[in-house]
């Protein structure tokens, strides 16, 4: 059977130094957490970065998670995409994987939706912004 299609909320904020600010402040946040956690509870889900035409692609496996859980933010530069699972047991884990473009990405021309447990979002290049 398949799943519906499910749009995910794209951030990014007015100005390109705004954006890497934040998108670094959550990775340092994360980092935090995870150095004075007990255990392991951050997953780094398998992605793919390709490029079609003018603009990538990048793929990411998260089964069992809802467009809801998701947070996806992006800079000229790099994406950042978080969650959290609800797993059994009352037991959280984190998930968090951050993806570097090899050239600039226009952030405001961007769409992500998860469909079948894949993550799939398409954002333009720069130059095809122009």
């Amino acid at each position: 059977m398949i799943d519906k299609i499910e749009t995910v909320k794209v951030e990014y904020c007015e100005t390109p130094q705004k954006r890497s600010a934040k998108i670094f402040d959550e990775l340092q946040e994360d980092l935090a957490d995870w150095m004075t956690a007990d255990r392991d509870q951050v997953w780094r889900p398998v992605t793919e970065l390709t490029k079609e035409g003018d603009e990538f692609a990048v793929r990411a496996l998260v089964p069992g998670i809802d467009a809801k859980d998701i947070q996806v933010m992006i800079a000229p530069e790099i994406l950042l995409i978080k969650g959290e699972t609800h797993q059994a047991a009352a037991e959280h884990v984190k998930l968090l994987k951050s993806v570097k473009f090899p050239e600039p990405v226009d952030p405001v021309r961007v769409h992500a939706e998860i469909m079948d447990g894949m993550l799939s979002l398409h954002v333009k290049t720069a130059k095809a912004a122009t």
